[in-house]
């Protein structure tokens, strides 16, 4: 199968030296929501319970991710940057 088969573009995610922390966190939180609900779809449509199970935990993980990074975002931390 190719890479469109799978849903993905040729697009790359780029950041560049004149990112702010605070901008590069919020690209990588978009990527983590784009992550779980994937995994989400993923755990939705399996129809073999071992990977329904494994997509169900990789979406808990991004889930966690996602929230570590709104918490770096809320704290002055990143706000300050």
């Amino acid at each position: 199968m190719t890479d469109k088969q799978f849903g993905e573009s040729n697009s790359e995610l780029k950041v560049n030296k004149n990112m702010s922390p605070a901008e590069a966190a919020r690209v990588a939180l978009n990527q983590e929501i784009k992550a779980r609900e994937f995994y989400e779809e993923c755990a939705r449509i399996m129809q073999d319970p071992g990977a329904r199970k494994m997509f169900e935990f990789l979406a808990a993980e991004e889930k966690r991710h996602e929230e570590l990074i709104r918490h770096e975002l809320d704290t002055s931390f990143l706000q300050e940057m």
